[in-house]
């Protein structure tokens, strides 16, 4: 029982620094949809290479070559906000925060930094539609960075980063990410149900 309540807690504990992590921005999932979280919003977000299969991925990209990237925004109000696309080669060199890399406000803001390891961008324009797809193609496996900006008509501006791979053995594709959740579950069961046997156990029966 020992060791069954541990694994329930050391999966918890895994769920929780994902959800920690993923609170921060980025990219997650959600009814078996990646998404991306951008200040209060979420797009619904899909990657896959057509030359290779039709697999949808959310972040690590398995091959090189052509990546085509779709975003759904749900949300009405990003429709009418400015949306601006940059990906950039991850030279190791940012802040970590629970183990992936994040840009900060300065670097963010900075041409300096940005423009020299830029290897794509969609300049920032309205979908009205609500949705926006874009195609890159890398030549060569590496880390790369992900930087989606939001801007509305107040001139608050959001920012959504999510650090990926390309030429990885396995992306972290919707399963992956579904087997996670099915983890968490177990976990949060896990925990209540051998929680609850023990609080039974302590309790004395009462005499007749």
């Amino acid at each position: 029982m020992m060791v069954t309540q541990g694994l329930a807690a050391w999966l918890l504990a895994t769920v929780l620094l994902t959800s920690a992590a993923y609170a921060h921005g980025g990219v997650g999932v959600m009814h078996n949809r990646c998404v991306l979280r951008i200040g209060p919003d979420l797009m619904f977000f899909t990657g896959y290479q057509p030359q290779n299969s039709r697999e949808e991925f959310c972040d690590d990209v398995p091959n090189t070559g052509q990546t085509v990237v779709a975003l759904d925004m749900q949300e009405t109000e990003l429709r009418s906000m400015l949306t601006e696309i940059r990906i950039i080669k991850d030279l190791g060199t940012h802040t970590h925060m629970y183990g992936i890399p994040v840009l900060t406000d300065a670097e963010l803001a900075s041409p300096e930094v940005l423009d020299p390891v830029t290897v794509a961008y969609v300049p920032p324009r309205k979908y009205a539609t609500g949705t926006l797809n874009f195609a890159h193609t890398f030549p060569e496996k590496g880390k790369f960075i992900g930087i989606v900006t939001v801007k509305n008509e107040h001139g608050q501006i959001y920012v959504s980063q999510f650090a990926f791979a390309v030429g990885q053995p396995v992306g972290k594709t919707v399963a992956i990410y579904g087997m996670m959740g099915a983890a968490g579950l177990a976990a949060v069961y896990g925990l209540w149900h051998y929680g609850g046997k023990k609080k039974a156990a302590a309790v004395p029966k009462k005499l007749a």
